[in-house]
């Protein structure tokens, strides 16, 4: 079977790929740039093997938990 995303391709991401991922899916998502405390939890997210689409809702889904307000 052939598929355009695998977690092989993810993992294969250097960090600076992975940011940029992260960065422009975040960018899509909600219209803003990434906080700079967020990089914390990117770099944890990249640790761990995250795909890039799953660190952006980890995210999201964070600052709604946190009642920090998304971009308008």
């Amino acid at each position: 079977m052939n598929r355009l995303n695998t977690t092989d391709n993810l993992l294969d991401l250097t960090w600076d790929e992975y940011v940029i991922e992260v960065e422009d899916n975040y960018l899509i998502e909600t219209g803003d740039d990434i906080d700079e405390g967020d990089y914390a939890d990117i770099v944890h997210a990249y640790d761990r093997g995250m795909s890039p689409i799953g660190c952006v809702i980890a995210l999201i889904e964070g600052q709604r938990r946190a009642g920090r307000p998304l971009a308008a």
